[in-house]
């Protein structure tokens, strides 16, 4: 029981920090490809782990599935969004948000979550660390990308 209110909470809180984002609508546009993109290479890390038995979670497959979308439709998207926001744009910023985000999740967090068995990693920290500090340092070069194509477009309808 006590894991179903830590995956939950995780959602909702996520969530209600929106509340705080200033312009909403438009950083939820301007950051939704991001978001969808990294979405998609989590979903795939996660197929990964779970065909590996890398990634286990008490209760079987179902619950499995009720934690992957509760983390990755709450606090991954909304957490891309902040970082986002919060480093404008800026490469070394971002990097060091995301660089003390991602030990305080793969070390502490991560071992919490553990004994609370909300779920299980069989994969060392250092290296899950490794694994969401590059997919962060992938998330930002894929911004970019959108943004200079964004960029791009706005300019020749603009002529």
């Amino acid at each position: 029981m006590l894991q179903v209110w830590i995956r939950v909470s995780l959602f909702l809180i996520s969530w209600l920090s929106v509340i705080f984002l200033p312009n909403k609508k438009e950083l939820f546009v301007k950051y939704l490809p991001v978001c969808l993109f990294s979405s998609l290479t989590v979903m795939c890390e996660i197929f990964y782990f779970t065909t590996h038995k890398l990634w286990t979670v008490k209760g079987g497959q179902k619950n499995q599935t009720h934690t992957a979308f509760l983390l990755l439709f709450g606090p991954y998207i909304v957490l891309t969004i902040w970082f986002f926001y919060l480093s404008k744009g800026k490469f070394l910023l971002y990097a060091l948000i995301n660089l003390v985000a991602d030990l305080i999740y793969a070390f502490p967090i991560i071992a919490l979550f553990k004994k609370l068995n909300v779920f299980q990693i069989k994969v060392k920290s250092i290296n899950f660390f490794l694994l969401i500090f590059a997919d962060a340092l992938l998330n930002f070069g894929f911004q970019k990308v959108i943004e200079k194509i964004s960029l791009k477009n706005n300019n020749f309808s603009n002529s």
